[in-house]
């Protein structure tokens, strides 16, 4: 599993789960810097669904960054993760 906490993150294409703002709320809340765009100090982007027409590539300028990316699912499996973890530390 990839570990976000004090990553910069960006997200791309439509999130199925949540809004974007949701997705920044959760990143933030775990550990993960969100950005609204890719920048050079980008660590990674979440990759959603990506809509394009019928014969077109599906893709993205963000896509054209070479950033590594990893999946909505594997973010919302992150941010379960970090969640257990912080759940283990309570029931010390």
């Amino acid at each position: 599993m990839v570990e976000l906490k004090q990553c910069k993150i960006a997200f791309t294409g439509r999130l199925s789960t949540m809004t974007r703002e949701q997705a920044f709320s959760l990143a933030s809340m775990f550990g993960a810097e969100p950005q609204k765009w890719v920048t050079k100090q980008t660590d990674y982007l979440v990759v959603g669904i990506i809509e394009t027409s019928l014969g077109k590539e599906p893709t993205t300028n963000k896509l054209l960054s070479e950033k590594p990316t990893i999946s909505e699912r594997e973010f919302l499996a992150w941010c379960q993760d970090r969640l257990s973890r912080w759940s283990k530390s309570l029931n010390r």
